[in-house]
């Protein structure tokens, strides 16, 4: 009970009192229910050497011992996003200093094409570099990420996150992040950075289903460093999972409100006017929501299945979908949908291929879409 109800404490206090007395599954679930990965290693080892032929337990080793490993990955993106294309090449390299610490190094490319005149002009390329450490304890996780980009100007962002487990159902997440890319317009997207501080709860009335509420606060610059504006943001976000065993199927219902305060582009330095040459060759000068948007809501329903294989690793190989209803209060009624498969090739790896279409999105009018091939080899 104290498994399925997903209870750490107690999952952790009858390993203490038991340990080898507890039957072998549960023994490597509870371990790894209180994130001792050793421990789920060693009890499935151990488990192995007199029942050699238990297929789940086996199944269970596999996944303990991918779970604390070195590995290294690959990804290819290709977007359209109104008059924007996109075509992303990325690399990193995921190292487990051991159980509770580990380093992220992450290389990516961006190439940029406009194919809009009246949207964005002479879009640059983007390179960026990032390192995040990982500092995990019992009952939270800590994250420290520093990198440095380059599009139309330089900039090293650097972000802090940190997620507590309060109690069994209820988990806090805290982030404060300094000139992070900003991608709430085509001109942000290339031109701008913005700092972020947020906060937001996860509450789980019951094993099925979560609530997540979020507010977040940001200021948006150019690259160059000009102040552009500020925002406010609020977000309410409910999961009912149907089924939680392969295939997985969950229903969502999800809400943001987003309210923009604009700065006096007038007041920009001499610095800062290369963002002209973004500008559509008919304009004088940037419109009122040429860097940020009106404000506005946006809310929707979703069904999905099998989301969480697009990352975690599985024998089989398994499709994944989401498809979505939304309505935005500027753009009028869209929707989402996204298809893929994932699954292994060699045994210790992950390969995933996904297909996006999406259409009054929460950044873009127009219709956006996304294909993305993405590869991870542990070792």
């Amino acid at each position: 009970m104290a498994l399925a109800e997903d209870d750490k404490a107690s999952s952790g206090q009858l390993l203490e009192t038991f340990d080898e007395r507890l039957p072998r599954y549960d023994r490597v679930n509870a371990a790894r229910a209180v994130d001792d990965m050793r421990l789920a290693q060693t009890a499935a080892f151990e488990g192995l050497e007199h029942q050699n032929d238990d297929q789940p337990l086996h199944l269970q080793l596999t996944e303990s011992l991918l779970a604390f490993s070195d590995h290294a990955s690959g990804t290819i993106r290709h977007r359209r996003l109104g008059g924007l294309r996109e075509h992303e090449l990325g690399d990193a390299v995921h190292i487990a200093i051991n159980p509770r610490l580990s380093l992220d190094l992450e290389h990516g490319r961006i190439l940029r094409r406009s194919t809009s005149p009246e949207a964005i002009v002479d879009a640059p390329n983007e390179t960026a570099m990032q390192a995040r450490l990982s500092w995990r304890q019992p009952g939270s996780e800590t994250k420290l990420t520093a990198g440095r980009r380059r599009s139309f100007d330089t900039y090293t962002p650097v972000e802090l996150e940190h997620e507590q487990r309060i109690d069994n159902r209820l988990l806090l997440r805290m982030s404060l992040g300094l000139d992070l890319p900003s991608q709430e317009s085509l001109a942000l997207r290339v031109a701008g950075m913005k700092d972020r501080a947020s906060v937001a709860l996860r509450y789980q009335p019951t094993r099925q289903d979560s609530i997540i509420v979020t507010l977040w606060g940001e200021r948006y610059q150019l690259q160059t460093g000009g102040l552009l504006g500020k925002g406010r943001h609020s977000s309410l976000y409910y999961t009912h999972s149907y089924r939680q065993d392969a295939p997985q199927l969950d229903f969502s219902a999800f809400w943001s409100h987003h309210a923009f305060r604009r700065s006096d582009l007038t007041l920009l330095s001499e610095r800062d006017e290369g963002y002209r040459r973004f500008l559509p060759p008919a304009a004088d000068g940037p419109g009122p929501d040429y860097f940020l948007p009106h404000g506005f809501s946006y809310y929707g329903l979703q069904i999905a299945t099998n989301m969480r294989q697009e990352q975690e690793y599985t024998r089989k190989l398994r499709p994944f979908a989401a498809v979505s209803l939304t309505r935005h209060s500027q753009y009028g009624t869209g929707y989402g949908l996204r298809l893929g498969v994932a699954g292994n090739v060699l045994g210790p790896d992950h390969l995933t291929m996904s297909w996006g279409l999406e259409k009054s999105g929460l950044r873009t009018d127009g219709p956006s879409r996304e294909v993305q091939i993405s590869y991870r080899l542990h070792f």
